[in-house]
């Protein structure tokens, strides 16, 4: 038989795994910042997606009732009138507006007239326009025109009157700003049309006479001020006279300015001249005690050559002739010769003559410092006389400044009170009202002349705001729905929550779910009749469905290396009904297509259905080899789909499948299989609640977790790899099942005899 050829060798050549791998016990590549971010990103995309429906839902909901509660509300709001006058409170001419300034200024209540050129006429406010609002809205103005309202309206008071009025300062926009006129407006609204115009009125009345009272006011107070100020300021200008008077008869001070610059003149040229005095007098000096310094030692000739002058010069030269000839004699005469003491003679008088040279210069230099001496001693008792007189008159004239500007500024308030007073006393004389009336009061009409009516409820912009939060509750109840639904959607989520590597995407086929659970129902029907045999041929896949599973054995081939291939993998999920056994064939089945010898065993040996799926027998397998002698020829089967795809069943149903996983034989079968067969292929039972998957992920290759989309709960997932984790098995990576929707072909411009070509180049 060719299955007993193929284990011939089995015995003789067992193979050994290598420590040289490249995919390590417990791997799980970890994530960047920045592709958790994307992830991140993803997520919330895909569940916006995933729930755009709920939340329209919860939107239109929240909106349908948010906003018929905002119209039943509205049909039993009240209706009220709005009326409105307006008050002109500065001039708008330049001429008007300087008057009042002036005026104002005169009072003290505005800025000068100076102020206002700098700013211009047509942009400077003569009123605090917040304030005045503030005053004019005051118990102290709004009580008594109450008391006149309540003559008519007994109810009204001064907290519902404020409630309904309004006080505002019209604008308008220039040059991108908002700019304030000089008009007020004052609105008034209620739900009786006759009190608005009844109390419009009113108020129209009592705040031109406000502003009559307020003007008046201020003109006597002026008055007043200026009376009571002017005793002193008289007073005060006569005091500084007199002190200034005292002072110039006591310092002869008819030109301070004048006489402060002479003294500092004659400092100065006093400075200036006491400074070259003294260096000539240090100079002078130096030269003598060199001089001196040059007579002790004899030295003559060296003063006397340095005379500017060189007035010495014709005896120097007389020395030097005398002294050359006895130099040139000596050589024929004696010392005591007549020829030379005559040359001696000569010499002895010239140096004589030299040395008392010398004494006269330097006496003439003695008098000269004592010039010098007896001039520094003058300029310095000036300097001391000018300084005395320099210390005292800054004092002087600083006192004579102040009572100058004392006396200045004394006499122009002075002044400026007398005109001030006249000004007043002619415009008080003048009963003008300062506010006009621009706009009567009056009630709001439209356009044919109906009375205006407006409710206490805003509908439009309380239905929009009603919309904008009705959207954000519905986002909030699609992302609470995402919360509270605690699976897998998307294969970037089972790659980013896992932090696995993802190896492939299996999309959804919707024969292959008819197909599982018609296998389901066979499954019940063998154990109910006691038939395993029983055959349930598999469906046709599309084209994208196998092209997964080349992409995935593909991406699995990629993590081993020449020296430490992927020799054999465990396919495992976290839960049962997550696909793995079809994911398990599938990939055995592409493999053995491309030339791989793969060998496929049904680990699961609490509940077997791979046969089922093959149209083979389970009456001798892998529970059957472990528990006898029996021959490997007898248990495994060849697939009737492909001459290189053998198939090991799970066998005859046993007590204790852990003891039989855990033993010495299952270990050394391993390696022989692994020694044989290109891939082998482990069909495991779930992960969570059983260690069948984690005994034999640790004596293989690897392990791959299948995650079933929109099935598998994330803490189920978690809670495997916790346990794989702890057995130290290579996790290989994630493949993601049923993904729903179009899926990107990597394959789609190669046949599918190229294919087959590229992953047998893998080999």
């Amino acid at each position: 038989m060719d299955a007993e050829r193929n284990y011939q060798s089995l015995a003789t050549n067992p193979y050994s795994r290598s420590e040289d791998s490249s995919v390590t016990n417990g791997n799980v590549p970890q994530l960047s910042d920045e592709e958790g971010q994307k992830v991140d990103l993803a997520w919330l995309m895909a569940v916006i997606r995933r729930r755009a429906g709920a939340m329209a839902i919860a939107t239109f909901l929240f909106s349908g009732i948010s906003g018929g509660l905002i119209l039943w509300k509205a049909e039993s709001a009240k209706v009220f009138y709005d009326g409105s006058f307006q008050v002109l409170a500065e001039p708008v001419t330049a001429e008007g507006r300087l008057a009042k300034l002036s005026l104002s200024a005169q009072t003290g209540t505005s800025v000068g007239a100076t102020e206002l050129t700098k700013v211009g006429v047509d942009q400077a406010d003569l009123v605090d326009y917040e304030t005045q609002i503030r005053v004019l809205t005051s118990p102290k103005i709004l009580t008594p025109v109450v008391k006149e309202l309540r003559a008519k309206y007994p109810k009204l008071n001064y907290t519902s009157l404020l409630i309904d009025l309004e006080l505002s300062r019209i604008s308008y926009v220039k040059d991108g700003k908002e700019v304030g006129t000089k008009i007020l407006r004052v609105h008034y609204r209620h739900e009786d049309p006759e009190k608005v115009k009844f109390v419009l009125d009113t108020l129209a009345q009592a705040y031109l006479q406000y502003s009559l009272q307020e003007r008046l006011t201020s003109l006597r107070q002026g008055v007043q001020f200026i009376d009571e100020q002017l005793p002193e300021l008289e007073k005060r200008v006569n005091t500084f006279e007199a002190q200034l008077q005292t002072l110039r008869q006591n310092y002869d001070l008819s030109f301070p300015a004048q006489t402060a610059g002479d003294l500092s003149a004659q400092k100065r040229n006093i400075d200036a001249e006491l400074m070259g005095v003294q260096a000539q007098l240090e100079e002078i000096k130096a030269s003598y005690d060199n001089l001196q310094e040059e007579i002790t030692t004899g030295n003559p000739i060296a003063i006397l050559s340095r005379d500017p002058n060189n007035l010495y010069g014709s005896l120097i030269d007389k020395l030097y002739t005398v002294e050359a000839q006895i130099a040139s004699q000596s050589t024929q005469f004696r010392e005591s010769s007549p020829p030379i003491q005559v040359l001696r003679e000569k010499q002895e008088n010239l140096q004589r003559l030299l040395v008392e040279q010398a004494e006269k210069s330097r006496q003439t230099l003695g008098v000269r410092i004592q010039d010098l001496e007896a001039r520094e001693r003058y300029l310095q008792n000036n300097k001391q006389q000018l300084d005395r007189k320099l210390d005292v008159f800054p004092s002087v004239l600083r006192r004579y400044s102040d009572l100058e500007r004392n006396v200045a500024v004394a006499t122009d308030s002075l002044k400026a009170f007398l005109e001030k007073r006249e000004a007043l006393q002619l415009d008080a004389s003048q009963r003008k009202i300062p506010w006009e009336l621009i706009s009567p009061p009056d009630l709001w009409r439209t356009t044919t002349g109906q009375l205006m009516t407006s409710s206490s409820i805003d509908k439009k912009r309380l239905l929009a705001v009603a919309v904008i939060l009705s959207l954000l509750a519905g986002i909030g109840v699609g992302f609470i729905v995402e919360i509270l639904d605690a699976v897998y959607h998307t294969p970037e989520e089972v790659k980013g929550l896992t932090k696995l590597r993802l190896l492939g995407t299996i999309p959804f086929v919707k024969s292959l779910q008819n197909y599982e659970r018609q296998l389901q129902k066979q499954i019940r029907k063998a154990q109910a009749l006691d038939a395993p045999n029983l055959f349930l041929p598999q469906p046709e896949y599309p084209g994208a469905f196998r092209e997964a599973f080349r992409s995935l054995y593909t991406n699995i081939s990629l993590l081993g290396s020449k020296q430490r291939p992927i020799r054999s993998l465990v396919v495992s999920s976290a839960a049962p009904s997550e696909g793995k056994s079809t994911i398990a064939l599938e990939l055995a089945q592409t493999a053995a297509k491309i030339g791989q010898r793969v060998l496929l065993i049904d680990a699961d040996l609490r509940r077997s259905q791979l046969h089922l799926r093959l149209g083979l027998k389970n009456k001798k397998g892998l529970s059957d080899a472990l528990q006898s002698d029996l021959s490997l020829n007898d248990t495994i089967q060849q697939a009737p789909m492909d001459s290189n795809l053998f198939f090991l069943s799970s066998g005859s149903n046993v007590g204790d499948p852990i003891k039989l996983l855990t033993s010495s034989k299952m270990e050394h079968l391993m390696i022989q299989f692994q020694g044989f067969f290109d891939l082998v292929i482990y069909n495991s039972p779930p992960l969570l609640g059983l260690a069948d998957a984690n005994l034999l992920a640790s004596n293989a290759d690897g392990i791959i977790l299948v995650v079933r989309l929109e099935k598998t709960e994330r803490a189920t997932v978690m809670k495997a790899l916790e346990g794989l984790k702890m057995s130290r098995a290579s996790i290989l990576g994630v493949v993601a099942n049923g993904m729903k929707g179009k899926l990107p072909n990597p394959y789609a411009i190669y046949s599918q005899d190229e294919v087959s070509r590229q992953l047998q180049s893998l080999k």
